[in-house]
């Protein structure tokens, strides 16, 4: 008995094949959810990075702050203690740091979000590869179904 593990066949259903793409497709459309949402916060750490580098490098007198977390409404503001600044530090948790400890912090999340994006990026290829061979071997199974009934129209017409 030869056992060729390159070349293993399996029998599945053709619901079943349906079933599987859809919730592969489920599967695609949360990791691209999850994407976008590390993307946001990629963006919004990176905005914090070039707001602090304005303090640092500029004599900031006034700027705008948001007032809630949507930017509905601004308030202008004036620093007085430019050398510290309260960052979010993870979680729900805030600290009083120098600007050097802040960019800091800033960079080291900016890169665990860049390596979640990365994973998060490989983990989606993976899958919509996947989900392209499934729609393939789909597609070509409806193309045999239909030449089947084509032949079999040819003969009973004949």
């Amino acid at each position: 008995m030869s056992s060729d593990k390159g070349s293993e066949k399996r029998v599945v259903s053709f619901e079943a094949l349906l079933a599987q793409m859809s919730e592969l497709r489920k599967y695609i459309d949360a990791l691209q959810n999850q994407l976008n949402q590390v993307q946001e916060e990629l963006n919004e750490i990176r905005s914090s990075i070039n707001a602090l580098t304005e303090f640092k490098g500029e004599g900031v007198t006034e700027f705008l702050a948001p007032a809630d977390r949507r930017g509905y409404v601004l308030i202008k503001a004036s620093p007085h203690h430019v050398d510290r600044v309260i960052t979010h530090v993870g979680l729900e948790y805030y600290a009083e740091l120098s600007l050097d400890k802040a960019f800091d912090v800033l960079s080291s999340r900016e890169k665990e979000y860049k390596d979640i994006a990365e994973e998060l990026q490989k983990e989606l290829v993976k899958a919509l590869n996947h989900y392209e061979k499934l729609e393939n071997l789909v597609n070509s199974i409806l193309a045999q179904a239909q030449q089947a009934r084509a032949q079999q129209v040819k003969s009973t017409g004949s």
